[in-house]
């Protein structure tokens, strides 16, 4: 091997010492001590998820499944593609399920439901069977429900429309708030034995 080539490979082999150690000190400069950094991606994504969230007291109070979601934990929110949530009484039945094309969770357990919301009662002994509407809230804590959007309820035997709406699913009770109207439907009988 000639002199030329040793001394060119020792040259190129500094070379490539001193461009890894610069880019190990930016890499190290750069850490940030296991903070979150936000760039606008999320922290994790995943398809087709099921949570179960339970009570303190170990009963299950409710299942959320998602075909996507989508958690940024720098501003404490988890965003959800086709949410379906799923409550439950303390007998272990459930209850409503309630469904959108996009929800919002946030750090203090509201779930904000946009585009297509749809509330259906699962049990037999209500007098409330669904609600739609565009967009809703529900604290997941207390099962308050509430939007200010137009809102449908369909019971048994009426049909109400409104501007505004606030109820409890665990109460099974929703109240229209403006422009009210409803619709009565009386069952024929038959009077003939």
């Amino acid at each position: 091997m000639s002199k030329f080539k040793l001394w060119l490979i020792i040259i190129l082999a500094l070379i490539a010492l001193g461009l890894l150690g610069w880019n190990l000190s930016v890499t190290r400069s750069g850490d940030t001590d296991g903070k979150i950094v936000e760039d606008g991606t999320p922290t994790y994504k995943t398809q087709t998820s099921s949570t179960l969230a339970y009570e303190p007291t170990g009963l299950l109070a409710y299942r959320l499944n998602a075909d996507d979601v989508q958690n940024f934990a720098q501003e404490k929110i988890t965003w959800f593609t086709n949410p379906v949530l799923t409550t439950y009484d303390p007998d272990k039945t459930a209850t409503w399920t309630i469904r959108a094309k996009r929800a919002k969770l946030t750090n203090d357990r509201m779930l904000y439901l946009y585009g297509d919301v749809q509330v259906d009662s699962l049990t037999t002994d209500t007098q409330l069977r669904q609600i739609t509407t565009d967009n809703a809230e529900v604290n997941l804590t207390t099962q308050d429900v509430s939007s200010d959007d137009k809102v449908t309820i369909t019971g048994t035997g009426l049909r109400s429309v409104g501007l505004q709406m606030r109820g409890n699913l665990r109460n099974r009770n929703a109240e229209l708030i403006k422009d009210v109207q409803t619709y009565y439907e009386i069952p024929n009988e038959s009077k003939h034995p």
